[in-house]
């Protein structure tokens, strides 16, 4: 990517994260999305603040170095942030391909007077579309861990059951998951 565009892209860094920020907490519904804004108050906002914290470096990082381990780490507490939540994963990565929109509408003019080249523009689009796939396999990832957390705790409460002699068998863990995903399925519906 051209130094131009880093360039660009620190002058403006306030005003592209503020908006990516609005864009990434879209995804929630309208009435957490008041208290995501306050993001200068860890304790009493310790997702919105999280969530901004890590754009923040992540931005940096994009219009900085790009160091690879450092975009995989803010990426990575977004999307553990993310799968916690119930939210879909189109929704969950949704703030990433958003940002190249954001780009090209902040930089319009520049890109109109030959300041930016269609060749920068690529070059951070296809990091973005990298930091999409990563992003991809990090909520994945952690939605796997948070389900086999579920289903060590229920195996956990059903030997405990057991042992005090209130549960007369064990539960089959697959059948249980099975209708925990029914139920979750006719939430959806």
């Amino acid at each position: 990517m051209s130094n131009r565009l880093n360039q660009l892209m620190q002058q403006k860094h306030e005003e592209l994260l503020k908006e990516w920020f609005e864009q990434a907490i879209a995804a929630y519904p309208a009435e957490a999305h008041k208290y995501f804004v306050r993001v200068d108050k860890d304790f009493a906002n310790p997702v919105g603040s999280n969530i901004y914290r890590n754009m923040d470096h992540l931005l940096s990082e994009l219009h900085g170095d790009r160091d690879a381990d450092k975009l995989y780490g803010h990426l990575e507490m977004i999307m553990k942030i993310r799968a916690v939540q119930d939210m879909k994963p189109s929704k969950a990565l949704a703030f990433l391909p958003s940002f190249k929109h954001l780009i090209l509408t902040t930089f319009k003019n520049e890109v109109n007077a030959g300041q930016i080249t269609q060749a920068d523009l690529d070059d951070l689009y296809t990091d973005i579309d990298t930091l999409m796939l990563i992003a991809f396999d990090l909520y994945s990832e952690s939605k796997e861990q948070l389900s086999n957390l579920r289903i060590a705790q229920v195996k956990e409460m059903n030997a405990m059951l057991q042992k005090a002699n209130l549960l007369n068998e064990s539960v089959d863990t697959s059948t249980f998951m099975r209708c925990s995903n029914y139920i979750e399925e006719e939430k959806e519906i």
